[in-house]
């Protein structure tokens, strides 16, 4: 057994206490009973461990192949990682095709993005301020991600720019006509822009 799961399941030991003692047998020598009721609260230890590194090993599975459809890669592509089809993938990480389709529709719009959330700072006077309150910032530090490695998070840029569209640029859309000219143009363009991301995103994912 691994070095580390030896380790895992001696320290479980102490917390076994449902491995009822078989009793002795025809052929027991002596401390032979004692021995194997210690050996069979070991393999309840060990099941116990094995339940808890299965969780832990596919939680670690699930969040890179999350970080990878960030990444721009596809259900086919994680399929071609773990030798089953994309219908297996699917089924296995369900939350990754909706990420999938995030992430192909903001790196085909970023422009569209930036260029909406410029327009809502450009008539922030006009707007409650509540919806531009730290928008320049989050749109700076879009740009800065954008623009290079900041040696953070690898998915940060799109996840920020999802953040930008489906919270921020979403609460300006949903505001109303703000009683400006120029204030709606932005908001009205801020509404097109959403509507197309819902349209593009949250569609059927068979052709994943």
């Amino acid at each position: 057994m691994n070095h580390k799961l030896t380790e895992m399941t001696d320290a479980r030991l102490s917390e076994v206490t449902a491995v009822a003692d078989p009793g002795p047998k025809p052929d027991d020598r002596p401390a032979e009973q004692a021995r194997r009721h210690r050996a069979l609260t070991g393999v309840r230890a060990a099941l116990d461990v094995e339940v808890e590194v299965t969780a832990d090993a596919a939680a670690a599975t699930a969040s890179r192949a999350e970080t990878a459809a960030w990444l721009g890669a596809s259900l086919a592509d994680l399929a071609a990682v773990t030798g089953h089809s994309r219908q297996a993938a699917r089924k296995r990480w369900p939350a990754l095709g909706p990420i999938a389709r995030r992430r192909r529709w903001l790196g085909h719009h970023v422009d569209e993005l930036l260029w909406a959330a410029d327009l809502v700072l450009a008539n922030a006077p006009a707007l409650p301020a509540t919806l531009t309150e730290g928008l320049a910032d989050q749109v700076a530090a879009v740009r800065a991600e954008l623009e290079g490695d900041t040696g953070g998070d690898p998915t940060a840029r799109w996840r920020m720019l999802d953040d930008l569209v489906d919270r921020r640029l979403r609460a300006v859309a949903a505001a109303g006509d703000p009683g400006d000219e120029q204030a709606e143009f932005a908001r009205h363009g801020t509404a097109g822009v959403v509507a197309y991301y819902d349209h593009a995103t949250r569609r059927d994912d068979s052709d994943e």
